[in-house]
């Protein structure tokens, strides 16, 4: 039975030692995954809005996040034998290389910034996942919604303020269920986010996630009765609008140097 150290030098070790049985990979991959978002990431408030906050200069400075890439791009794939194995590891790799593209190009205000209108970022190759170079667009809509449960868009972060929120750990299989109802219940608490009470309107307003994505809500009752499930307590007579702003801005803080690096880019 193979023991997983997952600090540093320990995970390439046994990466590189040959085989390694699926079990391993997948521990190994979550443990190094757990510790970095334990380490480098963090409760916080930009722009108004409660968000978890990402290092991403302090991530792309750890020598231990090109291992999480290098594990990523070796996992076995066809050792996912579970619906919850599926989606529990491409949701924690689109958060992964979501993240990746931004250090790529650090610093950056914003990841959407990175691409163009008739070239966004999200369709920019973004690595590799068990051997297949795949985007974060291919990931999103051919792997994750194509699963069919909508909670997956509350579980995915793009790296903006406006994006549910990245958890402090990763997602496993075993207590999915839970965590995607958390993700849920989190963001449609989240005053100015995923909702706001306009009391003067007499109007729920929504996260315009569930507009651009409102057909994936239909199997479950359609947009409102996901978040009625989630918010019972709203008004019943309330009409749910999905119009509040959308936040781009990256969901990290630049440090005055690298925010000076950006001026004299521009």
């Amino acid at each position: 039975m193979l023991r997983v150290i997952t600090s540093g030098i320990g995970l390439v070790f046994l990466l590189a030692t040959g085989p390694v049985s699926a079990e391993a990979s997948r521990t190994g991959l979550l443990a190094l995954y757990a510790e970095l978002l334990e380490r480098y990431t963090s409760e916080g408030e930009q722009q108004g809005l409660n968000v978890r906050l990402v290092d991403y200069a302090g991530l792309r400075a750890d020598g231990r996040w090109p291992e999480l890439i290098q594990a990523l791009e070796d996992y076995p794939l066809d050792s996912l034998d579970s619906d919850a194995q599926h989606m529990a590891f491409y949701l924690n790799a689109y958060n992964i290389l979501a993240i990746n593209k931004v250090l790529e190009h650090w610093p950056v205000r914003s990841l959407r910034s990175v691409g163009s209108l008739f070239n966004p970022v999200w369709r920019h190759d973004a690595g590799v996942v068990g051997g297949q170079q795949v985007t974060l667009s291919y990931l999103e809509h051919e792997v994750l919604r194509a699963m069919g449960d909508p909670r997956v868009h509350m579980a995915i972060n793009c790296a903006s303020l406006s994006c549910p929120d990245l958890r402090a750990e990763p997602y496993y299989a075993d207590t999915l269920e839970q965590q995607l109802n958390e993700q849920a219940v989190r963001f449609l608490h989240q005053d100015g986010k995923g909702i706001r009470l306009d009391r003067e309107a007499r109007v729920v307003r929504l996260s315009p996630i569930f507009d651009w994505f409102e057909e994936d809500f239909e199997p479950v009752g359609g947009v409102d009765g996901f978040v009625r499930r989630y918010r019972p307590d709203l008004p019943g007579n309330w009409p749910l609008e999905a119009d509040l702003p959308y936040r781009w801005s990256l969901n990290g803080e630049l440090s005055a140097r690298e925010l000076q690096a950006l001026r004299d880019d521009f």
